[in-house]
């Protein structure tokens, strides 16, 4: 069940790969799971790794008062007067994201139908009017569940089990929708390639398959969660069980009254206006229609941005409220996206979007979609010359493929899909121009060889360079976040002339900001501060988040204005940037001022407080503080929910090491090495332990085993080396900083200790 709301990966919930651990927290809000640790999605085979002025806080507050005056209605009675959309949004996904389990609803086989996966025959049937399978429990035991909703249509239908605690768990096999020509009409699972057994993170009986927190504020309508951290409980209630008219439009009351006649309701009684498709006009000189109005509100954009995004939730989902305000979107991050921005995980389209051309012009959701039925405003090409001029683009001169063909499809090479949860494809929605150069040097895709696989890139190119003869190298912020991610310095100056690059979509400006962080400089502080009061707030937070090194109290002495920044996601990446901070040394004026942050942080944190992943960043945050007993809760209650939760267990041990328990972390750090034997972070703990322990004999192999497991993480070696020189090793220790010093030319302890070593070497 990986969703919108709550997106955790495989390997970052198994694993503990965790940039968060032992370290700042300012990079605790960049996920768009929210209250999730930051580090970034990776797949298998990698880490998954200004004061607010008055009139604004006086205008949110209208906002919401008008809305918690309305009530919420149902579709059904919007329906009465709205009967075209209401008949075109029955037939949409919006209306079958989760339906009660009945004849009508269920796709699924289940008569009498089987799956085994790894050695685990689950068993799908029906008694009377009701579904039920039996499959194995959180005991690893087999039981029958009755199904009480399904989840989704198309191309794949979970199915929900309710459990007496309130809690609604979605099932890890599920329907393939799909005709059975194109492979469907089929029981499968969600991970067909690992066992996932009942003691694993992602058993569908743990946290991280719980539709309470992952999934139902994006499938159901007015979702209160009202879950009890003290009991462990939900007591969740909705409006509607599905997505309806008011999760889009807010409640709906008001503007039944006005409606009814009275007209002294402003606004219609609307909580919001979504028509915001601009206005198109030809232009002789030009192509493509031109949007003729200046600004779009973004209103649309922000409505269906909230679902269809990898982002952190912050408070309560509001129509009217300002995305950043409700939500912090993840940025173009390594694991996530690919470093010319083409989507590598469920990135769900927004932050593709914004880097397109195409949001830059004005064009927003429903000039593609019809926001009702979800349908496509016209079928193939046409959907496309809507805008762009058929004569010049819908042509074999423009695309060099056969007329109707696949390959003539606008879509298939400037929207490329990926397919997650096994089947489903997701087009990228950057709408970018094929880039064979960058796949041959940056490793990532192109939509020329993702069709011919048979091909290369270098056949690719010069298929290009004959239909188009020489092009300008585009997305060329590419190699800079590619250099940035391989840690070199060179990527510093790139990154900040991105990062001041007027022209960049902001989510690349922003990226660049935030992995400018990664090279402490005088350069970095000064580009950073430029931007921690700029007027797009994603810079302010990435350069919040880029000032990760400095000490706390320096960071407080650039940033204390922006305690009261108007953008919630701005505040709160400021909460956690100075969590560090010794209130007793401010005045009484900024002390308060600090305080009541801290307290908004807190509360949002609470929005997730029934997530692993929140808790974890609680004990961060916590920890940062100085607070250790409630950052021994928040880690505790973060094993309470998802026992085999790595990165709750290395945090754990690190915070028993700073109370000098340490014969307390021994069982924890190896009970992690137990469930995840092939990760290194266990391992590299225990032997740092064994080492303050003065037990380097001990030490070694573990250390040993972490630099062996995770070549890419230069510190694993180093600390490897440096215990090794002071066993006396110093050829080995020498041996195995060369090996890491390939691997990370860039790498400046890397080097320092290999001449020191060898200078050492040599003197003896």
């Amino acid at each position: 069940m990986e969703d919108t709301n709550v997106q955790e990966t495989r390997e970052g919930v198994r694993s503990g790969n965790s940039q968060t651990l032992h370290s700042p927290i300012n990079d605790m809000l960049g996920s768009s799971l929210p209250c999730q640790d930051y580090s970034p999605a990776m797949s298998r085979s990698l880490l998954y790794r200004l004061l607010c002025p008055l009139i604004a806080s006086l205008f949110c507050a209208a906002a919401y008062a008008a809305d918690e005056q309305a009530d919420y209605i149902g579709s059904e009675a919007c329906g009465s007067c709205h009967e075209p959309a209401y008949q075109a949004w029955q037939q949409s996904h919006h209306w079958q994201a989760m339906q009660p389990a009945s004849a009508e609803t269920v796709l699924g086989d289940f008569d009498d139908a089987s799956f085994t996966h790894f050695g685990v025959t689950s068993q799908f049937f029906r008694k009377d009017d009701s579904y039920y399978v039996r499959t194995d429990n959180a005991a690893g035991e087999m039981e029958e569940f009755p199904i009480a909703y399904t989840f989704g249509f198309y191309p794949l239908q979970q199915y929900l089990i309710a459990f007496d605690d309130g809690r609604y768990q979605a099932l890890s096999i599920a329907w393939d929708s799909r005709p059975g020509a194109e492979g469907g009409q089929r029981w499968f699972h969600l991970y067909p390639d690992e066992a996932i057994p009942h003691d694993d993170p992602l058993h569908w009986t743990g946290a991280f398959q719980n539709w309470n927190s992952r999934c139902a504020s994006c499938h159901s309508t007015n979702l209160h969660k009202n879950y009890s951290q003290q009991q462990d409980t939900y007591q969740t209630q909705w409006s509607e069980i599905t997505v309806g008219c008011e999760a889009c439009h807010g409640a709906g009351s008001a503007h039944r009254d006005w409606a009814d006649g009275d007209k002294s309701i402003e606004a219609m009684g609307l909580a919001t206006s979504l028509a915001d498709r601009g206005i198109w006009r030809a232009d002789d000189k030009k192509t493509t229609l031109v949007n003729t109005r200046d600004q779009h509100s973004g209103r649309q954009l922000a409505v269906c941005g909230g679902c269809h995004s990898r982002r952190q939730q912050l408070a309560q989902p509001h129509v009217d409220a300002g995305f950043l305000d409700t939500f912090t979107p993840s940025l173009l991050l390594d694991g996530l996206y690919y470093p010319d921005g083409q989507i590598e995980d469920e990135v769900y389209v927004y932050g593709s979007f914004v880097q397109s051309k195409m949001h830059a012009a004005g064009v927003v959701c429903s000039n593609c979609h019809e926001p009702h039925s979800l349908k496509l405003k016209a079928e193939g090409n046409a959907l496309c010359t809507q805008c762009h001029s058929a004569t010049t683009f819908d042509t074999a001169e423009h695309h060099h493929h056969k007329t109707g063909s696949e390959g003539a499809q606008c879509v298939e090479c400037h929207m490329p899909a990926r397919d997650y949860m096994v089947v489903d494809p997701r087009r990228d929605h950057s709408f970018r121009i094929p880039q064979p150069i960058h796949s041959d040097l940056l490793g990532t895709p192109n939509a020329c060889t993702g069709c011919h696989r048979d091909q290369d890139n270098a056949w690719a190119k010069k298929a290009l360079q004959s239909w188009y003869g020489h092009q300008p190298l585009r997305d060329e912020h590419a190699s800079t976040l590619a250099i940035a991610r391989r840690n070199s310095p060179a990527a510093l100056t790139p990154l900040l002339e991105l990062a001041g690059n007027p022209a960049a979509a902001p989510i690349v400006r922003a990226t660049a900001i935030h992995e400018s962080g990664r090279f402490p400089s005088q350069q970095t502080v000064s580009q950073a501060l430029e931007h921690l009061y700029a007027d797009e707030p994603l810079l302010r937070l990435a350069a919040v988040r880029a000032l990760e090194f400095m000490p706390p109290e320096q960071r407080y002495g650039v940033m204390h204005l922006l305690v009261k920044d108007p953008v919630k996601s701005v505040r709160m990446a400021v909460a956690a940037a100075l969590a560090g901070v010794n209130i007793a040394q401010l005045g009484a004026e900024r002390s308060a001022a600090l305080q009541s942050l801290f307290a908004e942080f807190e509360q949002a944190m609470a929005q997730n407080a029934d997530m692993p992943s929140a808790q974890l960043n609680l004990g961060v945050y916590y920890t940062a503080r100085g607070q250790q007993q409630k950052a021994l809760r928040a880690y505790q209650h973060a094993l309470k929910l998802s026992p085999a939760y790595v990165p709750a267990m290395l945090n754990l041990a690190d915070l028993y090491r700073s109370m000098e328990q340490d014969e307390k972390a021994v069982p924890v750090l190896q009970r992690a090495i137990t469930l995840q034997p092939d990760q290194a972070p266990a391992y590299h703990s225990l032997g740092l332990l064994l080492v303050r322990q003065k037990r380097l004999t001990d030490a070694l192999p573990q250390l040993e085993k972490a630099a062996q497991l995770r070549p890419e993480n230069s510190r694993y070696s180093y600390v490897y080396a440096v215990a090794l020189q002071t066993d006396g090793q110093i050829d080995k220790a020498i041996a195995v900083l060369e090996q890491a010093a390939q691997e990370h030319p860039y790498d400046q302890q890397l080097q320092s200790a290999l001449e020191a070593y060898r200078k050492q070497r040599g003197t003896n």
